[in-house]
């Protein structure tokens, strides 16, 4: 359950970081790979990794796990 909580942030967290860097460099090349449909793709995936694995951990201690 962690670490499909843990892959989510991480895909949120080098989104976040290609944004930063597309600011610092202001490239058009990265802005152009930042806007990208792919990119927005990532992003909800990271978004839905990270809800699935939150509501998994919860259930899991809701639940009593291993009972």
């Amino acid at each position: 359950m962690y670490y499909l909580f843990f892959s989510g942030v991480g895909i949120l967290v080098v989104i976040l970081s290609l944004f930063w860097l597309k600011d610092v460099l202001q490239s058009p090349k990265l802005a152009r790979i930042v806007y990208s449909e792919l990119v927005a793709r990532f992003a909800l995936m990271g978004v839905a990794f990270s809800i699935l694995g939150l509501l998994l951990i919860v259930g899991e201690y809701l639940g009593g796990a291993g009972s």
